[in-house]
């Protein structure tokens, strides 16, 4: 009953897109998992949709959680990350947007 909500939740609700497919962009050192890792905004993966459901516009979803509603991301991380559980390591996963910035091109 909660994932049908959440996938409700995420289907309808609008967002508004911040990062653009292909754009190269660093994890904030604050988020709780892949801390300053770089990667690049991607769609996620077919198995990750025939789980979750489509993404909005093929880029973002809402997550709700119990640290509250955001919108994520899935990102190629260039190098493979552990999660918070020490689980991984994980070539891609989703990212909040809060814990998101572009990267210039003197960062790359």
């Amino acid at each position: 009953m909660i994932d049908s909500l959440l996938r409700q939740i995420s289907e309808t609700t609008p967002v508004n897109t911040k990062f653009f497919n292909g754009a190269r962009v660093t994890v904030s050192l604050d988020f709780f998992w892949a801390k300053h890792a770089t990667g690049t905004i991607s769609s996620p993966p077919p198995e990750v949709t025939a789980l979750r459901g489509p993404w909005q516009g093929g880029l973002t979803r809402r997550e709700v959680t119990a640290l509250g509603t955001n919108t994520v991301y899935w990102v190629l991380l260039e190098e493979p990350q552990f999660d918070a559980d020490g689980d991984g390591p994980f070539r891609g996963g989703q990212i909040w947007e809060s814990a998101l910035t572009i990267q210039t091109r003197n960062e790359s």
